[in-house]
């Protein structure tokens, strides 16, 4: 990255949260600003490659915004038409489950909240912004796992809503909007 990585994150983040209600930001930033390390990271984010973990660490990427970073694109599939049905709110929420987001954590409200009142449109925006600074930082390898494991997530979700024995559950809306994700994170 630049050397001006630093101020780039820093308005990256101030726009990705700009819509978010303030209480839940200062509750996530409270919960989450101690011990920001490669551990820390794999916990929140469900990132699973240790690697990735410590080279996202040493870049001073906070962990609430890796937390909130890992789950827009799924909320946004399951809003992609215009509702979010049951199904794809139950996936967004068990992949923030597995994800190592605690139930009771602001992490949780926030995406609780997304998957209840659909977030403003340039979240998604903001989301893409961030994830093509992002994969630009990270190494191929680095760059590839969290790509897969991303896009693993999101076709879970759009998959969820429906369809005969899993044919044609995912609509072409949903198809727009993986193709815009998959390309943020190339």
């Amino acid at each position: 990255m630049s050397q001006n990585s630093a101020k780039q994150w820093f308005n990256l983040e101030e726009k990705f949260f700009s819509d978010v209600d303030q209480h839940l930001i200062d509750k996530l930033r409270k919960e989450l600003s101690i011990g920001q390390s490669a551990d820390e990271i794999m916990r929140v984010t469900g990132i699973s490659d240790p690697k990735l973990a410590e080279e996202i660490a040493s870049m001073n990427i906070t962990v609430e915004t890796l937390a909130a970073f890992r789950l827009v694109p799924l909320v946004a599939v399951a809003w992609a038409d215009d509702r979010v049905e049951e199904n794809e709110r139950y996936a967004v929420m068990r992949t923030a489950e597995k994800s190592g987001i605690a139930k009771d954590s602001a992490s949780m409200e926030l995406i609780q909240s997304w998957v209840a009142r659909r977030p403003a449109p340039d979240l998604l925006d903001a989301w893409c912004d961030y994830a093509r600074a992002l994969s630009a930082s990270l190494d191929g390898e680095h760059r590839d796992v969290l790509k897969k494991e991303l896009m693993h997530q999101v076709r879970e979700v759009a998959s969820a809503a429906g369809g005969v024995l899993g044919f044609g559950s995912v609509s072409s809306l949903e198809k727009a909007t993986i193709e815009r994700i998959e390309q943020a994170l190339s």
